[in-house]
């Protein structure tokens, strides 16, 4: 008899953005990393505000602040693509 292991399957969801700041991390060490500009992204998932840093994206930047709505795709671990 066959045993079925569920996987679990990532649970993505489409979450409008509340706010967008750019951020300095100084906690990377590689200088690869530490010369690109961050954001912190605050986001709504699944009715609880969540926060995750990003690389610098000049479009979705410009976009947020130009008061247009914009959205990013999470799941529980954080934001899978902007």
């Amino acid at each position: 008899m066959w045993k079925f292991v569920r996987k679990n399957k990532q649970r993505c969801r489409l979450c409008p953005v509340i706010d967008l700041v750019v951020v300095r991390d100084r906690r990377l060490l590689n200088p690869l990393v530490c010369h690109q500009a961050h954001m912190l992204v605050t986001y709504r998932y699944a009715g609880a505000l969540a926060s995750d840093t990003l690389l610098y994206d000049s479009v979705l930047f410009q976009r947020f602040h130009s008061g247009k709505v914009c959205q990013v795709l999470a799941d529980d671990h954080g934001i899978v693509q902007a």
